[in-house]
């Protein structure tokens, strides 16, 4: 008891000073007073332990409490660089050295502490009585009051109470009493992330128009204030919105697809359906699909094909001169597994038959004649013809394969290693499979590639949008 009385104390000591002084660690831009940035230089830990500090916050704060410290032993000292391991956020890569129960001593401590414990010159068992990370000793007693972490609890008590308060606005649809609260809190605590967020979700409820969209619904996002329904103006082609957040993306049964892994998705829009021959036609003058014509009456509304990426970045050029703001693409293959898996399982084949046409259901006649099927016995159908996914997206597997922007590289998927770049030369990935594809084709991780230039009749694309910015948010 006594031992986990001293460790609350000295981490609530320690995360408190280390939060308050290495803002920096929670992402914010905040300008740092004089004072504070005075008092970074008192607890250096965290820009010490680099970037171990952005999960391991507890163990960064017990090593800070240890003579490791003033000895330049940081984590890679025992831990090793483990560099795949920060890579891959699911953990599948160890770190280098981490060793358990009696392996402490003998791999960890004793290459230091040759002798044994400095004071009863044991040499094993060391975390009986000491704290792997920070070297606590369990028989000295607890600090009693710290006036430090009395003030800067009460801080935090003020911080929590403005939150609350914000909060209740919120619940009342009361923006601008919110915003000030919100506000309030962010002084006290600056750089906090909930704070932040808040202060930014009530900025986009006060001013909820976005340009180049028109809002046609009535929901908007909790978290990010943002309208979960729009439209193009001038075209009427609708979107949602793609909420942020993190998935695991990948299959460990798939080739290509491996290693599954841990993505962050920012906010972003989506294509409620896969770009129609209409919606092609009235940018670029011309309809380019093999399905069209005799036999199609209906073909305005089926998916575009026959189309390459390069006439997809042709598309996005005219559209974004039409449009105020600009910024339609294609997505990346992150965004659209995320939007695609809609934080939903997946679906056996006669689920997947209810959202999707793809093989037998995509037939022109429901008996075709002789054994061997021509491509032309299958078709793709109108846009929105089947049930939507749990976010509201049509067709996302099925019907026409849809081209991203995302280059065909190994995973780990990372967007900054230049796989996005829209000037680089290489293969392209082609996701959802289409009307012609069996159902294991239509595995929301498998990866399609395809030569840019290539026109072929599975082949459509649906759009994107990073979220649009007011001139001042």
């Amino acid at each position: 008891m006594i031992r986990w009385v001293i460790i609350v104390a000295m981490l609530s000591t320690l995360f408190v000073t280390a939060w308050m002084n290495d803002r920096a660690w929670y992402i914010t831009t905040e300008p740092v007073a004089a004072a504070e940035s005075d008092a970074m230089s008192q607890a250096p830990e965290f820009k010490q332990a680099g970037v171990c500090a952005r999960c391991h916050v507890v163990s960064v704060l017990e090593w800070g409490f240890s003579g490791h410290v003033e000895s330049a032993t940081d984590c890679t000292s025992c831990h090793g660089p483990s560099l795949a391991h920060v890579a891959d956020e699911r953990n599948e890569a160890k770190p280098d050295h981490f060793h358990q129960g009696s392996a402490i001593a003998e791999k960890t401590c004793l290459r230091c502490h040759e002798s044994g414990c400095e004071e009863t010159d044991e040499q094993q068992s060391c975390e009986k009585c000491h704290h792997v990370h920070a070297l606590v000793n369990p028989l000295e007693p607890p600090q009693l009051k710290d006036d430090r972490l009395v003030e800067l609890l009460a801080r935090w008590q003020r911080f929590d109470k403005k939150i609350a308060e914000g909060d209740q606005h919120v619940d009342r649809h009361q923006w601008k009493e919110a915003q000030q609260a919100f506000r309030a809190a962010l002084e006290l605590i600056p750089g906090n992330h909930r704070a932040r967020s808040r202060l930014r979700m009530c900025g986009r409820r006060l001013r909820p128009e976005l340009p180049g969209f028109a809002i046609t619904g009535d929901e908007f996002h909790a978290t990010t204030g943002l309208p979960c329904e729009v439209a193009i103006a001038g075209l009427q082609t609708p979107m949602l919105l793609v909420p942020p957040g993190e998935f695991d993306m990948g299959s460990d049964d798939l080739v290509d697809s491996r290693p599954v892994h841990t993505v962050h998705v920012d906010a972003f829009y989506l294509g409620r359906y896969e770009v129609t021959q209409a919606e092609w036609n009235s940018v670029m003058g011309d309809n380019p699909s093999a399905h069209q014509g005799e036999g199609y009456t209906d073909a305005g509304r089926m998916p575009v094909e026959r189309v390459s990426w390069n006439d997809c970045q042709e598309f996005f050029e005219r559209l974004n001169k039409r449009v105020p703001g600009g910024g339609f693409r294609l997505p990346t293959e992150a965004e659209w597994e995320y939007a695609c898996r809609a934080s939903s399982g997946s679906l056996d084949e006669k689920e997947l038959a209810e959202h999707a046409w793809f093989g037998a259901n995509s037939l022109r006649e429901p008996e075709p004649s002789g054994p061997f099927l021509q491509v032309d016995a299958y078709a793709p159908r109108p846009a929105g013809t089947r049930k939507p996914n749990a976010w509201g997206f049509s067709d996302m597997q099925g019907n026409v394969g849809e081209w991203c922007s995302s280059l065909s590289r190994p995973y780990l998927y990372q967007a900054d290693d230049g796989r996005e770049s829209l000037a680089t030369a290489g293969l392209r990935v082609v996701r959802g499979g289409s009307y012609a594809d069996s159902f294991r084709s239509l595995d929301p991780a498998l990866r399609h590639t395809e030569r840019p230039h290539r026109r072929l009749r599975f082949n459509g694309l649906r759009l994107a949008r990073n979220v649009p910015s007011l001139k001042k948010e």
